[in-house]
């Protein structure tokens, strides 16, 4: 009798918590940060201050279903973009090497998120936590390289030996990849409808041609004339064969801002969207 007593009320327990549920749209304002072959890449503790030496302003929606006070499901799009100097590296071999890039990146995730404290818009008991998400997330990219003034797409060029007879094995890369997003934030009540979310993330991704950089420097003479401006811009030239980046780290990018979260009340079309 005691173990189904106990299982009872377990099962009363799980029911209550999981008949909250909450529908919120936020909008997203913040900044965007790389790190990859090119440019500065250290992110030892305590040692990310050139993170946003090149940042701008990223922009983002995002769609929020609670489950419980504990849990969410949140989809997020967000939009911004990435630059990269190796000049701002305090790496030798970087600053030598002397690449560059840009690129706009449109991220859009799905992810489940984890409060540390019970939480609920409109609730003045529990109204701030602390939170951590991590979900899958599918994002589009354009590298361009800076020569004579202008932004070049880099894809097309084929600047390690893409698309080469010579390289059979070396495919163009594609624009578009999957990344696993990772993060930390903070939610606070503003009142009864409205909410502040501060967050950091950091999207894991499957490609190392954000930067268009990756494997070693290729013969110079297989390259377009402007394929090879872009391909080497060190001071003193590598020769074919060398290293030009690190395969084997693929690259990151991540978020950081600020969203103004609504609360959508209850007996609208979007608050009875269920997963």
């Amino acid at each position: 009798m005691k173990i189904l007593k106990k299982i009872i009320l377990l099962f009363f327990f799980l029911l209550s918590s999981f008949s909250f549920s909450q529908t919120e749209i936020g909008f997203y304002l913040g900044t965007s940060f790389f790190h990859g072959d090119v440019g500065y890449n250290s992110l030892t503790f305590g040692n990310t201050n050139k993170l946003f030496t090149n940042s701008t302003i990223s922009l983002g929606l995002n769609f929020r279903k609670s489950i419980n006070t504990r849990f969410s499901y949140n989809f997020k799009l967000q939009r911004g973009k990435i630059t990269s100097y190796d000049s701002d590296s305090e790496d030798f071999f970087i600053v030598q090497r002397n690449l560059d890039f840009q690129s706009n990146i449109t991220e859009f995730s799905s992810n489940i998120e984890f409060n540390f404290s019970h939480y609920k818009i409109g609730s003045k008991k529990l109204n701030k936590t602390l939170f951590v998400f991590t979900g899958i997330s599918g994002f589009k990219f354009n590298p361009k390289g800076y020569f004579n003034g202008s932004w070049i797409e880099l894809q097309p060029l084929g600047t390690e030996g893409q698309g080469s007879f010579l390289y059979p094995e070396r495919e163009k890369y594609n624009l578009f990849s999957l990344g696993v997003p990772i993060g930390v934030g903070y939610k606070l009540n503003l009142n009864t409808y409205l909410a502040l979310n501060i967050s950091w993330s950091w999207t894991l991704t499957t490609t190392d041609y954000i930067d268009d950089v990756s494997l070693d420097y290729v013969n110079p003479n297989i390259l377009s004339s402007q394929a090879q401006n872009l391909a080497d811009k060190s001071y003193s030239g590598f020769l074919e064969g060398a290293q030009r980046g690190n395969s084997e780290n693929m690259d990151k990018f991540g978020f950081f801002g600020f969203s103004i979260v609504y609360k959508i009340p209850k007996k609208t079309f979007c608050s009875q969207i269920n997963f």
